[in-house]
């Protein structure tokens, strides 16, 4: 066995780990600072889009004072009685100066343009 075979999987490794340390260290914990109709419904359109749907609705909770959003499955048809889904989640963050919604399922970021958010106090 050749050993390049052996020292490229660490350094890829290492590599991995150094770029996700950087990129937790780049965001923080955010909130909507607004919670008017305009701001929520651009971050509607988001994630309508972050789902592949065309309308979404929110569940319960304040995005201006935690930072989670969650987006409610679809109703059962008339055909259903109930349904095993459950709400997808999207965290909210801020990295510089930008605010995102990242799905928690999948860790894919999306940018939440034109609305303002603000780090999470403590």
């Amino acid at each position: 066995m050749k050993p390049w075979r052996t020292i490229r999987p660490i350094a890829l490794a290492a590599a991995l780990l150094t770029a996700a340390c950087q990129t937790s260290l780049a965001s923080q914990a955010a909130v909507l600072q607004s919670g008017d109709a305009e701001t929520m419904a651009k971050v509607k359109t988001v994630l309508a889009v972050a789902m592949g749907r065309t309308d979404i609705e929110f569940g319960a909770g304040d995005p201006t004072e935690t930072p989670a959003i969650s987006v409610l499955p679809r109703r059962p048809s008339s055909y259903e009685d109930r349904s095993p889904a459950t709400p997808t989640l999207f965290d909210l963050t801020l990295s510089k100066g930008v605010c995102y919604a990242t799905r928690r399922d999948t860790g894919e970021a999306f940018a939440l343009e034109g609305v303002a958010c603000r780090p999470l106090e403590k």
